[in-house]
């Protein structure tokens, strides 16, 4: 028996060495990232490598209401935002600051990650390549920019698909596994790998799922066709020419990389709401069309088209990468990422919302938003309420 548990643990440390050993190779550096970074959260850009997104030359501060943070929110919404380590909380309306508040260390100048927000930001560059004819319509193939989807099923994607999260491709988005898409999407260093390696699974165009891979697919293109990294992109067609006061950055899949266009876009909060206004505005920045009205109006606007699985009724809560909640009666359009980062445009009320932060509730209403999105969006109202 001495004998064997000596065997036991000489093959144990055998195996630990070697699993050691594999997570530095390449194929499972996506591991060595992972235990090096730890889990995800809001500055993940300080330990992913980065590109620079250029500010504007012209920075906008925003003006502020006469009655900026003069609104008394009640304590148990106040309770709420703290409970969920809210990092910021800001409300607008007719295009100024109305409502400010931070905290865990945070202020003005505090980039926070994005997550899936910045899928969005990916829609409007889509919009833009659309009405520069870099793209001749949302219904060509992806095969025509991409190579890997030249073949069977997946040659009858279309961008179209990818906008609406219709392609029907394998990424599965709950699949939280050392080995899923998401691990190596998020922690690997080959994001192109990723995309190139996925397989159709449904037919394209019958039924929205929400997979990160298709932003990516996006990104890929809109790559190509430019001939430009996403963050210059983003910088040169959007960031630059919105006012924005600060610097961003762009998680990449490795240095000098890919940016991770399905996530991972870290800004401040009061930049953030220059999206929520070019929401609020279709596209338009102060007389100034950065995505043309039309795209904007459609990509805000239910895929109808496509069948919502959680209800078997027609898809209500997603367009181009954009979502619609309603709240006591009221319509919203969102940008959402992960752990709760929020920014809406509330267009009955001429208003912008956004909320960054740590953590979410657990808890879902109408199946795909978070609990605690409605306590901010009734701090919102109650803010708006005591402008009048």
């Amino acid at each position: 028996m001495k004998r064997l548990s000596r065997n036991l643990l000489f093959g144990l440390v055998g195996l630990l060495l070697v699993g050691t050993g594999l997570t530095y190779t390449s194929p499972l550096v996506h591991i060595k990232n992972y235990v090096q970074r730890g889990d995800v959260d809001i500055i993940d850009y300080k330990q992913h490598p980065t590109r620079q997104v250029l500010a504007s030359t012209r920075p906008e501060p925003w003006p502020l209401d006469s009655n900026f943070n003069k609104a008394v929110v009640s304590q148990n919404l106040l309770d709420t935002l703290e409970k969920y380590r809210t990092t910021a909380f800001l409300v607008f309306q007719d295009g100024k600051l109305l409502y400010e508040k931070y905290g865990e260390n945070t202020d003005t100048s505090s980039l926070s990650q994005s997550f899936s927000a910045a899928k969005s930001i990916i829609s409007m560059l889509v919009g833009i390549a659309l009405n520069e004819n870099k793209i001749r319509s949302l219904d060509q193939p992806v095969k025509a920019y991409l190579g890997a989807f030249a073949e069977g099923e997946k040659s009858k994607i279309t961008i179209r698909h990818c906008l609406t999260m219709s392609t029907g491709l394998d990424w599965h988005e709950k699949d939280k596994g050392f080995f899923s898409n998401n691990a190596l999407g998020y922690y690997g260093e080959n994001i192109e790998g990723v995309i190139e390696h996925l397989d159709s699974e449904k037919p394209a165009g019958k039924e929205f799922e929400y997979r990160s891979g298709d932003t990516e697919i996006l990104a890929l293109i809109l790559e190509k066709i430019y001939n430009k990294k996403i963050a210059d992109l983003a910088s040169e067609k959007i960031f630059q020419l919105i006012g924005s006061e600060t610097d961003a950055v762009w998680m990449l899949d490795k240095p000098k990389g890919r940016e991770k266009a399905f996530c991972c876009f870290a800004l401040t909060a009061r930049d953030f709401a220059r999206f929520g206004h070019l929401m609020l505005w279709n596209g338009n920045w102060k007389g100034r069309q950065i995505v043309s009205e039309g795209y904007m109006k459609e990509a805000q606007r239910p895929a109808s088209y496509l069948l919502d699985p959680k209800t078997q009724l027609p898809l209500q809560a997603y367009g181009y990468q954009f979502w619609m909640q309603s709240y006591k009666g009221i319509s919203t359009v969102s940008m959402r990422g992960l752990l709760g980062q929020l920014i809406w445009a509330i267009p009955s009320k001429n208003a912008v919302v956004v909320r960054l932060g740590h953590k979410e509730s657990p808890q879902k209403v109408e199946n795909y938003f978070k609990k605690d999105s409605e306590i901010y969006l009734e701090a919102a109202l109650q803010v708006l309420e005591q402008s009048k």
